[in-house]
């Protein structure tokens, strides 16, 4: 009992004495220091107060009328409509860049200094060589060509027939093709229209003679094309026949040289298209010089 009450004594002679500091006169380190506080918290309260203060200032900038519009309550009803027709809105648009890169239509123009040669009991050459202007233009959607050609030719025969009669020819060959792309590869197949006009003069009769010969016929038609830098090399051939046709044919090389990427391309190679009809074959062959490009 005795030593309770020393201890007791001892204690209350401690907190009454001249050492004892009370809390309010520690420092903040101090606090810290004796682990009284924490020191996030106070960054917590001067970043809070900082914040007060500032926004106090703000509103003390302000007129009036600007303090009544910032402390007017927000309309939820409004934002929620806001979102649910500007933010919320599902839509889907098809892409312009997207449609750009999968079309894409190819034009050219070859010359040919074509030459006719028919083939009746033996061969008969045409007696001057004209030149002639082949146009095409393809129209490719993803890996979907659709390709049209044109071709015409007039020739002059003299002294071929009977009798030494002369003969003159005015042909045309139109295609229209479908063709689908594989890697470096086009295939498919064409629609041909052929029309032949001929004109058969015999002199010593003082006689002409008209008759003109029109035949529609499908082909198989296959195209490659290989490229190195600003090389391009095209080539490829075609075959067809009805019941009037024996057969005929097509087979062309080409050579090229970009100009400008896809947009130009200058080349020169060889054109062949050949196509009998009762016995009678007419060939048309010659050098090519063809300006094409994709865009």
């Amino acid at each position: 009992m005795k030593k309770i009450i020393i201890v007791i004594s001892t204690l209350v002679l401690s907190l009454f004495s001249d050492d004892y500091i009370p809390l309010s006169n520690l420092s903040d380190k101090q606090k810290e220091e004796y682990n009284f506080i924490n020191k996030n918290s106070i960054e917590k309260i001067e970043e809070d107060s900082y914040k007060k203060v500032k926004d106090i200032k703000i509103l003390n900038n302000q007129t009036k009328e600007e303090k009544q519009e910032l402390l007017k309550p927000i309309n939820k009803e409004f934002v929620k409509e806001y979102k649910k027709d500007n933010i919320l809105k599902d839509e889907r648009k098809i892409s312009q860049n997207s449609f750009s890169e999968d079309f894409s239509i190819t034009p050219k123009l070859t010359y040919s200094f074509l030459k006719t040669d028919v083939f009746m009991t033996g061969k008969v050459s045409v007696v001057e060589e004209r030149g002639t202007l082949i146009p095409e233009l393809s129209i490719a959607y993803k890996n979907h060509i659709l390709k049209a050609e044109t071709m015409n030719s007039k020739a002059y025969f003299e002294g071929v027939l009977i009798n030494n009669g002369d003969f003159s020819t005015d042909s045309s060959w139109d295609k229209l093709s479908y063709l689908y792309k594989y890697q470096n590869i086009n295939m498919g197949l064409g629609y041909n229209v052929y029309t032949l006009k001929g004109n058969f003069i015999f002199n010593q009769y003082d006689l002409n003679f008209y008759g003109e010969d029109k035949e529609e016929f499908p082909s198989l038609d296959v195209h490659f094309k290989n490229e190195e830098n600003n090389l391009q090399v095209e080539y490829g051939a075609s075959y067809g026949k009805n019941n009037n046709i024996d057969y005929s044919y097509e087979y062309y090389l080409n050579l090229g040289y970009k100009l400008f990427k896809d947009n130009l391309i200058m080349s020169a190679g060889y054109k062949n298209k050949t196509i009998e009809i009762d016995g009678v074959r007419f060939q048309y062959k010659g050098p090519i010089l063809t300006l094409g490009g994709t865009f």
